[in-house]
């Protein structure tokens, strides 16, 4: 596999960071949406609404005297939020009944409104730090696939801090454009929505997962490399964005940036270019706001075949090396629409959310991803701040992969990816509701249903509850 992007490639990325610093000028405020509910600190740039939100997160905190120095603090251009977010899961059945899993995140976020420190107008700065530790509960049930009980768990754990990202926006032409540049996650803009992570089940929170699994380019939180985002409002609720960033295959491994302090490009295989168009309307008198967009994306690096050796033949059957292959490609088509609202927020209301991924299946694991479901914040009036979910996730594996694992099976070899047995799906349910229980802090009861795990048919269907913590300093 390539060590370091070509010549070529590092004169593009420089040529990008040349014009983000060149066109710093001129702008006002940032198109920045609404964060998740349940974890201010994934703050996310994906647009979700007309409105623009605070430079950074509108959060409770539970301490009144602490809270009263952020807001003095956010009016001098500086915004701190500190939070702690405990997953705990419980298997029920399938053989693994009482096994269980603890895992959390500390997290510090530092925003600046450069505007209000220096006076240089629409440029804002955004940067998180997390400590991740804990135990994984899919991994006791042989669950190595992009599912988990518990998606705070991984990337950035057990160490003492952790860089998810740091990197600023300027806003053009009064809002209409916004450059992002910096060491930072693609899911923070693109195929994600707040919504996601109403659900603790890795499969979605964060982003359909198999859009990362098995493609390096997609750098999710909490591992970020090197990358330039451009977006453009052409229309009221039309955006068109654009970026690059750079692959790392070693991201938040104990090899290479564990700690996500690692700057350099040294082990940088190749560009990741996504693309998305995304339309934000609104129905009626209520304001049902609708979020619809489609992407596509491509990652320049290569891949290991998962069937095919140099020749032509199956791999699995010469015990030839698998040949590399140039280049990935990835679609995404996600939908939610506001059908009841609750409440004058953006996310105040009844959602429904459906979506679609693919990835290619020559040098992909998973193919597809489905999922669709409800989210309901504010389902009581008495409530207003609470949220209920329900939703249906199935991943498929690559028919590539299968037949090659199928050839290896027939042959009493060893499988790769950590199976046991032929891949195929895996089918994910999920229903939670969060209680807003006091100020600054949420207690989110849960219950998973897994069918296949780790996508294969020989593994029981897993029943488990977890209980989800999340608390505002």
């Amino acid at each position: 596999m390539p060590r370091s992007v070509s010549p070529t490639t590092k004169i593009f990325l420089a040529c990008i960071f040349s014009c983000a610093v060149f066109f710093s000028s001129g702008a006002e405020a940032q198109y920045r949406g609404p964060v998740s509910a349940t974890a201010p600190l994934f703050a996310l740039d994906t647009p979700t609404g007309y409105d623009n939100t605070p430079f950074t997160p509108p959060v409770e905190n539970m301490l009144l005297p602490w809270d009263r120095l952020i807001k003095k603090l956010n009016k001098k251009g500086i915004g701190i939020v500190v939070d702690y977010t405990s997953e705990s899961a419980i298997a029920l059945n399938a053989g693994h009944g009482g096994d269980a899993g603890y895992a959390h995140q500390i997290g510090v976020e530092l925003d600046l409104d450069w505007e209000k420190i220096i006076g240089w107008k629409g440029f804002i700065t955004h940067a998180v730090f997390v400590n991740r530790a804990g135990h994984n509960l899919a991994a006791d049930l042989g669950d190595h696939s992009l599912n988990g009980f518990q998606e705070i768990f991984g990337g950035g754990g057990n160490v003492g801090v952790h860089l998810v990202y740091v990197y600023g926006t300027q806003d053009l032409y009064k809002k209409r454009i916004q450059i992002a540049v910096g060491k930072m996650p693609v899911n923070i803009d693109f195929a994600n929505s707040p919504l996601f992570c109403t659900f603790m089940n890795k499969s979605n929170c964060g982003i359909p997962k198999s859009l990362t699994r098995g493609a390096a380019g997609y750098a999710t939180y909490p591992g970020s490399t090197w990358g330039s985002r451009i977006r453009y409002w052409p229309l009221h609720g039309l955006y068109i964005q654009a970026g690059l960033y750079g692959v790392n295959p070693y991201l938040n491994t104990n090899k290479y940036d564990r700690t996500g302090f690692e700057m350099g490009t040294d082990l940088y295989t190749g560009v990741y270019t996504p693309v998305e168009i995304g339309l934000i309307p609104h129905f009626g008198k209520n304001n049902l706001v609708g979020h619809y967009k489609f992407g596509f994306a491509y990652d320049s690096s290569q891949y290991r075949d998962v069937y095919y050796d140099n020749n032509g033949n199956a791999a699995a059957a010469t015990g030839l090396p698998y040949r590399w292959t140039n280049g990935k490609t990835q679609i995404w088509l996600q939908v939610d629409q506001m059908l009841i609202r609750n409440g004058s927020g953006p996310l105040h209301g009844l959602y429904a959310l459906a979506g679609f991924a693919k990835s290619d299946g020559k040098n992909s694991p998973y193919t597809y991803q489905i999922y669709a479901g409800l989210v309901d914040r504010g389902p009581f009036s008495t409530r207003p701040q609470d949220t209920f979910g329900v939703e249906w996730s199935e991943t498929m594996a690559s028919p590539e992969l299968v037949a090659s694992q199928w050839i290896r099976y027939r042959q009493g070899l060893s499988l790769p990816g950590n199976t046991t047995y032929p891949q195929s799906h895996i089918t994910t349910l999920e229903v939670t509701y969060n209680i807003h229980a006091f100020r600054g802090l949420s207690i989110q009861p849960d219950y998973q249903r897994i069918w296949r795990t780790n996508l294969q048919k020989n593994k029981p269907t897993v029943d488990a509850v977890g209980l989800k913590i999340h608390a505002v300093l």
